[in-house]
């Protein structure tokens, strides 16, 4: 059996599992300014976009609106790329001084950051 390249159509079918697309759903952090305020979503929800309304629903029943001014993706290095903590000159989870000076071979991704501001 011979490897077919991939087509456009066999890369829609593809998870990310297999190194296909992103994924609908993911959990992200919602950032909002002038109100001081952060939360991270419990389950995975559509990624919004700059522009887009975020309705927020208060535990007193009052929705507030807001509209997504940034997204904010965050990466780093693998834990593979990283020192020990027990082989670091300071404190654990300190800017770790790394001579090595070459690019990582691994990422690791955080959740994204959606920052919103009020409405209105």
């Amino acid at each position: 059996m011979t490897d077919s390249p991939l087509t456009d159509e066999r890369l829609e079918t593809l998870g990310p599992e297999q190194g296909g697309g992103p994924p609908d759903l993911l959990p992200w952090t919602l950032v909002v300014e002038g109100e001081d305020w952060s939360a991270d979503l419990e389950h995975g929800a559509p990624l919004p976009r700059i522009g887009d309304r975020v309705d927020f629903i208060a535990d007193d029943g009052e929705l507030r609106s807001y509209r997504v001014k940034d997204v904010v993706h965050t990466v780093q290095g693998t834990a593979t790329d990283r020192p020990r903590v027990r082989d670091e000159r300071s404190l654990p989870n300190s800017v770790v001084d790394d001579a090595r000076g070459e690019p990582p071979r691994e990422l690791r991704a955080g959740l994204p950051r959606v920052i919103v501001a009020p409405e209105g």
